[in-house]
């Protein structure tokens, strides 16, 4: 009797099986680590910046908040300094004065921790940035594709948030990531680009979401949760789902010109936005990515290296922006979703990082090269 094997579906299962019982042998034996390294809440451990650097970080927010252009909180840190602030409201029905330690909406700058989750399993060995992503979500259409492509936005993919949705097979209340490659799969020949070239696209990230959970077994919220959070100390931090708790429950909302941004149906997709922290817990994970501690110094220099231009001086790396200022190299993203504007930058060659939430859409951005001219 002769039995045929699908060797494809077997190497699936063991790997699952692989990447679960390794996952679990490391939280189990403290790696990563439990407990954080600092208390993102423990003032005690800063000084404060001169008077004349605190007055311009003050003043230039407060000019800001005259003009309309912020409303939120802010954060600034260079060695043992620190100065933070809030200016503004978390909901302007109620006038609820914000706080520093209220939690935004990341928006695109949830991408830095999907980098993060992706280059963990890098790091794990449990998948190679050069692999097909067909291997992971074999479903997908589009072929000839790899991470690197996904995670550098060079994949040529079209944005899910311009797709025809009347293709949406299952509709709901909320779009999932498995929507995304149904919805990716309908859309036009002529809709995709060719592979290779700067493309800004949050369906990259809302894939490798997708990988991450098929890879490790794990729902992507738990995962970012218990590899990358806990052990920064982000006590709060977190990725919504809007299923279990609604966006109206939470404290912050998002304005455009203060008129509120309701729910709509894709903030059910994760990976590319959706997660909610604040000022300090955003400070507790530069700390925690300025150790060993999490990732190895090879896998934050992979992380950070340049894949694609984006422009003269700027590229995009694994889940980061990149650019040198005055020779220093920054890695950092910004955000915007749905009234929420985010600013996330920090000095890879000093040790300073500022962190910047707003949650009213008024006006031009801000201006990140004077905030960067802030902690000079």
């Amino acid at each position: 009797m002769v039995i045929f094997v699908d060797m494809r579906f077997l190497g699936k299962c063991l790997l699952l099986c692989c990447t679960l019982w390794v996952v679990g042998a490391a939280m189990a034996a403290g790696d990563p680590p439990k407990k954080p390294v600092r208390d993102p809440y423990e003032m005690s451990q800063y000084v404060r910046f001169s008077d004349t650097t605190e007055f311009q970080i003050d003043s230039f927010f407060r000019r800001m908040y005259r003009w309309g252009i912020f409303n939120g909180t802010y954060l600034f840190h260079k060695n043992d300094s620190l100065c933070f602030g809030a200016m503004g409201y978390a909901t302007f029905s109620q006038l609820d004065s914000l706080k520093p330690a209220d939690l935004f909406q990341l928006a695109s700058v949830s991408k830095t921790f999907t980098g993060m989750a992706m280059m963990l399993l890098v790091q794990d060995g449990y998948l190679k940035l050069s692999d097909s992503v067909h291997w992971y979500i074999p479903e997908l259409t589009r072929r000839n594709l790899s991470l690197q492509n996904l995670i550098s936005h060079s994949s040529g993919l079209p944005d899910y948030f311009y797709f025809n949705m009347k293709a949406w097979e299952n509709p709901k209340d909320h779009l999932t990531n498995d929507d995304v490659v149904q919805l990716l799969n309908a859309q036009p020949v002529n809709h995709f680009a060719k592979p290779g070239r700067y493309d800004y696209c949050n369906s990259n990230y809302a894939l490798l979401a997708l990988i991450v959970e098929r890879q490790t077994g794990i729902d992507f919220r738990e995962f970012v949760k218990l590899r990358i959070m806990n052990p920064s100390g982000m006590k709060y931090s977190h990725l919504a789902n809007f299923d279990t708790l609604g966006l109206v429950n939470y404290t912050v909302q998002g304005y455009d010109k203060k008129r509120v941004f309701a729910d709509n149906i894709f903030n059910g997709a994760m990976g590319d936005k959706g997660v909610y922290s604040n000022v300090f817990e955003m400070l507790a994970m530069d700390r925690m990515l300025r150790t060993d501690f999490l990732l190895h110094p090879d896998t934050k220099n992979q992380m950070v290296a340049p894949q694609t231009v984006v422009s003269a001086d700027a590229f995009y790396a694994n889940g980061w922006r990149v650019k040198w200022i005055n020779g220093q190299k920054w890695a950092f993203h910004n955000g915007w979703w749905k009234g929420f504007r985010t600013y996330y930058w920090r000095c890879l060659d000093e040790d300073k990082c500022f962190v910047v939430l707003t949650n009213n859409v008024q006006g031009p951005f801000l201006r990140t090269i004077d905030m960067v001219g802030l902690l000079k």
